[in-house]
């Protein structure tokens, strides 16, 4: 992390998902490392924070991107699908029964 850290320098990183639970029992060390690896000024800006999703971050970030093209543009894309399914021929309905 510290590597990141200087390679970024970034002011907060949020950690989710299985890192959450890693920072969450070895908080003390992962700072005691950035303080021996990060540089000065990388440091001093930079804030550890974990999700508030919990567990659930990789499924509502997998869910958001699936509905990105909605979330940003929902009447441009809802037209487009509907003009694709009117394209798609109907589906063959059940055989009539012999006689």
């Amino acid at each position: 992390m510290a590597n990141l850290a200087n390679l970024f320098d970034p002011e907060l990183v949020i950690l989710g998902g299985t890192l959450r639970d890693v920072f969450l029992g070895s908080a003390a060390q992962v700072r005691s490392r950035i303080n021996t690896n990060a540089l000065a000024a990388v440091r001093e800006n930079l804030r550890l924070r974990v999700s508030e999703l919990g567990g659930h971050t990789v499924l509502i970030g997998a869910a958001e991107l699936a509905f990105s093209e909605v979330l940003t543009r929902p009447l441009e894309t809802l037209t487009r699908i509907s003009e694709q399914r009117r394209a798609r021929p109907a589906a063959p309905g059940p055989s009539p029964p012999s006689p």
